[in-house]
């Protein structure tokens, strides 16, 4: 039930870091699933990912934060 920019922001996720990678955010995505966006954000912001790409992650986290396309 997520909006397009949600969405997008799990499927560039899964692309960047694959199916198993992306399910390794198992705090994230129960944050998503409760609809918990703002959470969620700050949990990917805090991740190993995040990290190694911190440009994409801020940007992943403001579009899963707002759902707007960033």
């Amino acid at each position: 039930n997520l909006d397009d920019a949600r969405k997008g922001v799990l499927l560039n996720m899964a692309f960047q870091l694959g199916t198993e990678g992306l399910l390794a955010f198992k705090n994230t995505l129960e944050k998503v699933r409760a609809g918990d966006y703002a959470e969620a954000a700050s949990m990917m912001l805090l991740s190993k990912w995040a990290d190694q790409t911190p440009a994409r992650a801020q940007r992943l986290a403001i579009q899963m934060q707002n759902g707007v396309w960033q």
